[in-house]
């Protein structure tokens, strides 16, 4: 983690069901970061920012604390962005190998992976954004991550996110990335 952000106990609960998720926060803003599952109607919209606030809106309604949620979207550029927020779906109907099968087929390998986290304290809402531009590759490689780390390698390098570490996927990833924007609007410098 870069220096210039404090490494505070967070004063906000990171709301996910999803333990790979709450392992790489954990690792990015600190061991000490309180993770609750908590089950959150998930709207269908392919607009990242939508649904993020919707989960924010609800886990605050049902914990009446400061919350962060986190939305994660693969957009792919050879179906205009699609499945961006809903990539969740064609994972469970295709599996990673079948979401980088269509890039290939339809001619354009590229894809932005992008993150939102989202903290809502009552009244203050804050938004962290990375993104990471990349391509689709196949076959499937690699033997850690998560969802469809296996088939998207960033740009300017040659492995999948699944072939990176943990301390380089989290230094390079969209979801370190959004994670970091958010702790330094939290805590501005300066």
């Amino acid at each position: 983690m870069p220096a210039n952000i404090p490494r505070a106990v967070p004063d906000f609960v990171f709301v996910t069901g999803n333990s790979d998720k709450a392992a790489e926060a954990r690792r990015i803003v600190g061991a000490s970061l309180a993770v609750e599952s908590v089950d959150l109607p998930e709207i269908q919209s392919l607009d990242p920012d939508e649904v993020v606030r919707a989960k924010a809106m609800e886990a605050w309604r049902k914990l009446q604390r400061p919350v962060v949620v986190e939305e994660t979207s693969l957009e792919l550029a050879a179906m205009n962005g699609f499945p961006g927020p809903l990539v969740k779906w064609m994972l469970e109907a295709v599996g990673p190998e079948g979401i980088s099968r269509c890039g290939h087929a339809l001619g354009d390998a590229r894809a932005l992976a992008r993150c939102l986290v989202f903290l809502y304290d009552g009244t203050r809402e804050v938004v962290g954004l990375g993104l990471d531009p990349g391509r689709l590759v196949l076959p499937a490689r690699g033997e850690s991550g998560f969802g469809w780390d296996f088939v998207f390698a960033p740009d300017g390098c040659d492995r999948t996110y699944a072939e990176l570490g943990p301390e380089e996927k989290d230094a390079r990833g969209h979801r370190g990335r959004a994670w970091r924007d958010l702790l330094t609007k939290l805590h501005p410098r300066g």
